[in-house]
């Protein structure tokens, strides 16, 4: 049998009650909240992923808790015990940064930016290279204006998040940004009040999502 790791949290006087199917292994102030499994039951089929993710919200509502990507498996509880006390200081430190908090989320779909006047002069080869830098930009960096409109939004909800991450992708016919916020559990619905009055720019669609588990803040800060 492994175990999978769903996520770590504080050991103290309130003991971490475990989900059904889970347990806990604790060292140094620190647990685990772990299943065991069998090798050959993880495939990541949607079942599995959802029941992993149902564990470390219900970790994440009562308490601190530094979320695991799934599939995160160890060989032995002694194996997670030398985890725990090889990563004693720096877990406690980013359980710290991550008490009282969650995360919230707001995707923003950006459509392609419209092809130049030059573009028409291009000859098909260089066209067809300008419309793939149209649709997928600068690979990871945000454009200019995508970074405009982030810097918007993020200061639209100033005062009511701690840290942000940034991401961007390619999305059917235009760019999606992703945009994380730590945030306060305790300010969470003015969170969500600012982020509805948002405007975004014509042909723009926002969505806002949370609370989740901060699994886009689960390591030290750059």
């Amino acid at each position: 049998m492994k175990h999978l790791l769903h996520c770590i949290v504080e050991r103290g006087l309130d003991e971490p009650a475990p989900e059904p199917g889970t347990c806990v292994v604790g060292a140094q102030g620190l647990a685990a909240v772990v299943s065991r499994v069998e090798e050959t039951s993880l495939a990541p089929s949607v079942s599995a992923v959802l029941a992993f993710e149902r564990v470390v919200e219900a970790m994440h509502a009562r308490q601190a808790v530094i979320p695991l990507r799934y599939g995160c498996l160890m060989e032995s509880e002694s194996a997670i015990l030398r985890l725990l006390e090889a990563n004693q200081r720096e877990y406690g430190a980013l359980l710290g940064r991550l008490r009282g908090m969650t995360e919230m989320g707001i995707r923003v779909l950006c459509p392609a930016r419209p092809r130049s006047v030059q573009g028409s002069r291009l000859s098909p080869g260089a066209a067809y290279l300008a419309s793939l830098r149209n649709r997928y930009g600068s690979g990871d960096s945000l454009a200019p204006e995508e970074a405009q409109l982030a810097d918007r939004i993020a200061g639209s909800l100033s005062g009511d998040y701690a840290e942000q991450r940034r991401e961007i992708a390619p999305a059917g016919q235009g760019r999606l940004m992703s945009l994380y916020f730590l945030t306060p559990k305790a300010d969470m619905e003015r969170f969500r009040d600012k982020a509805r009055q948002i405007l975004p720019p014509g042909g723009t669609k926002l969505l806002l999502s949370g609370p989740w588990p901060p699994y886009n803040f689960a390591a030290t800060p750059d």
